[in-house]
């Protein structure tokens, strides 16, 4: 009779998470999903699927599992946005029964109304919805699945143990001193592999041995050192691989400079200030965005403070609860600050230049929040009254319709990039990000009358934002405006000198102005360090070679060109047009 009532959950949980997410299904790609599905070189070729896993920049990001499963989608349904999307309400819908199953294992009541909770609430659609969001759908899913097999693992061994240990418990010995001998050693390795994955899916997913280390503490009232131990492993692939992350962030994503200089203090109020942020979402999940205004950071004064001290009080209430035998409010509260540690600002991410908090940094909280809220009120009503503990459960149906109402909605908001900048704007006016990504795509919508004042208004907003000075360059080339494209390009090399990129753009716009010398100077400047545009630059130098009446150093250059990149047809093209003119003379 169980089993059959928890396959009947099981399925109306899917259900109710399919039909919420109904307008996500239906949804298109938007900002990022290019480079990570749509437009993925990696995606596609001979070694493709090698290169995922054995260059770690072959993406924004070294997450090779994520990009294995878009490799493999790509060959099932092509660019079908629907598949990716279905995979994702799937593995959401997943996560949800599996963190059910564990809160089961746990003893703890109100399991199934917890894990609806998450499955439904609106601060998961992000992550849900967005394609690129993967990384947190998938990454969950192993994460719970290491956790069931580590606690497997170690409650199958203390039952043997107990089971050796019960004739010498009849001599009167203690049972701690029997030996955890027979463990099934494979569950181990299971749940060893499937936190690996889930870190090759997103590294915030290193935070599970603690997770796993506070549930013991709070299931047993202490931690063993055999437990430590078997978790010491985990924990050192888990800050390897997170060490990589942070590392490629500053090096790669380059999430360094002005806007993460800030000092350990400022970070301890900002992840008080995120913590706070993210515990008032969850509660009452109005007013959801995409990008949210990024508020100023300071440590000054009292004010800043009041979050960081407000915790630092619920943990000491916590606390004396703990040594009086409750430890769920410490143990609730140890979880929900573990697993929003790395969003909290003491590490660089790249898009905490746009916003310190996003929906998706509070994926897993949302899990967390979801069992300890449930399962700690459950527990308080176990000794209530039934008309009270019906009139509970009433009210969590209701929450839980509202919850889905609120998921249906939002699900709206990702239909296409054009209704997600809009909508972020009407929330928030100020976003540089929106306003630059809109403008560009209503350039690429052949709307230029439309783009150029909101990219205007994110250059007032953020002078030193490279992407819009970009685009009001393209625009004022496009104008034959060469000066005024100049003038962009030369602000946005001043942010970011090593931009080989905007320096061919800009030697490109002095051969039209037929400002041949510096053109050639700034070409060959970026060549003066490798780059995947060298053939780009080489083919501008030619162009420009060639109109500075030198066809055989401009021959050189081309053919430098076509050996970098034999694909390239301009490049092709003019090495062609070269020889040919050379020919005649």
């Amino acid at each position: 009779m169980e089993k059959k009532s928890g396959i009947a959950f099981a399925l109306l949980l899917l259900a109710a998470v399919v039909a919420a997410y109904v307008p996500a299904l239906t949804a298109g790609f938007i900002w990022n999903d290019p480079a990570y599905v749509t437009e993925n070189p990696t995606l596609d070729g001979p070694g493709s699927l090698a290169r995922i896993w054995t260059d770690t920049r072959a993406n924004e990001q070294y997450y090779p599992l994520v990009f294995t499963t878009y490799w493999v989608e790509k060959r099932l349904w092509g660019l079908q946005p629907f598949g990716y999307h279905l995979v994702n309400v799937l593995l959401h819908a997943g996560a949800a029964l599996l963190l059910w199953r564990l809160l089961r294992r746990l003893a703890l009541p109100g399991a199934a109304l917890a894990a609806s909770a998450f499955a439904l609430h609106p601060l998961c659609v992000e992550s849900v919805a967005w394609v690129t969001e993967r990384k947190n759908t998938l990454s969950l899913v192993l994460a719970l699945l290491a956790a069931h097999a580590f606690l497997a693992w170690r409650d199958g061994g203390e039952a043997r143990a107990a089971a050796a240990a019960a004739p010498a418990r009849r001599r009167k010995r203690p049972a701690a001193e029997a030996p955890p001998d027979g463990r099934p050693s494979g569950l181990w390795a299971a749940a060893l592999a499937a936190f690996t994955l889930a870190l090759f899916a997103k590294t915030t997913a290193s935070v599970l041995p603690a997770v796993l280390l506070v549930l013991l503490w709070w299931r047993d009232g202490r931690v063993r050192a055999r437990d430590a131990g078997a978790l010491a492993p985990f924990f050192a692939v888990g800050v390897g691989l997170s060490l990589h992350t942070a590392w490629l962030e500053r090096t790669m994503v380059r999430a360094t400079g002005d806007e993460w200089a800030h000092g350990l203090l400022e970070r301890l109020v900002l992840a008080g200030q995120t913590t706070t942020f993210y515990a008032a979402k969850i509660l009452w999940p109005s007013d959801l965005m995409f990008v949210y205004p990024r508020w100023s950071l300071g440590a000054a004064g009292l004010r800043p403070w009041l979050p960081v001290l407000g915790w630092a009080a619920a943990l000491a209430v916590a606390g004396v609860l703990a040594r009086r035998g409750r430890r769920g409010p410490l143990a609730g509260l140890l979880l929900f600050g573990g697993v929003l540690f790395p969003a909290m600002g003491f590490f660089n991410v790249y898009a905490m230049r746009y916003s310190w908090v996003a929906d998706h940094f509070a994926y897993q909280a949302v899990a967390v929040a979801a069992a300890t809220l449930v399962c700690g009120a459950a527990s308080l009503l176990a000794a209530a009254r039934p008309a009270a503990v019906r009139a509970s459960a009433a009210l969590g149906v209701v929450v839980l319709a509202a919850y889905a109402t609120l998921t249906f909605r939002q699900g709206r908001v990702y239909r296409d990039e054009e209704t997600l900048w809009r909508h972020t704007l009407e929330g928030n006016p100020g976003c540089f990000l929106c306003l630059t990504n809109y403008g560009n795509l209503l350039l690429e919508r052949g709307r230029t009358d439309e783009a150029v004042p909101l990219l205007v208004r994110s250059l007032a907003i953020k002078p030193d934002a490279v992407p819009t000075r970009l685009n009001l360059a393209r625009i004022a080339e496009e104008r034959g405006s060469f000066e005024e494209a100049a003038g962009h390009l030369r602000a946005a090399l001043a942010v970011d000198p090593e931009d080989d990129e905007v320096r061919i753009h800009l030697a490109t716009v002095y051969t039209k102005s037929r400002r041949i010398d510096d053109a050639v100077r700034e070409y060959r400047k970026a060549l003066e360090t490798p780059s995947p545009a060298d053939f780009l630059a080489h083919n501008g130098l030619g162009v420009a070679l060639m109109a500075a009446g030198q066809p055989a150093e401009a021959i050189e250059e081309f053919r430098e060109c076509v050996r970098l990149r034999p694909d390239y047809e301009h490049g092709q093209a003019n090495l062609e047009r070269a020889l040919a003119i050379a020919g005649a003379r």
